[in-house]
């Protein structure tokens, strides 16, 4: 049994559907699948950054980046974000 919390969805704003793969393991796993607004909790954002912040600093929470290296490939970086390309937070490193 399991639960996820569905947030973002960025690929999906030019309303093209996003493909879900293997959807099947929703039901075998029994899994609750739910949308979460992040504006609708702001009153447990304080405490919340508190302690991702701790879980990542301490390596116990990893976040997933896509990282674009250099000022020349934010376009790119950009246009992927919009087409589901990148996984996690999009990055442009520019040094």
């Amino acid at each position: 049994f399991g639960r996820i919390a569905l947030c973002g969805m960025i690929a999906g704003y030019n309303g093209e559907p996003v493909p879900m793969d293997y959807p099947q393991l929703l039901l075998t796993n029994r899994i609750k699948l739910q949308g979460f607004i992040v504006s609708e909790h702001m009153e447990h954002w304080p405490a919340a950054l508190k302690e991702l912040g701790a879980l990542v600093a301490s390596g116990k929470l990893r976040p997933r980046e896509s990282i674009a290296q250099g000022i020349a490939q934010a376009p790119q970086a950009f246009l992927g974000l919009l087409k589901g390309r990148n996984f996690g937070k999009q990055l442009v490193k520019l040094v």
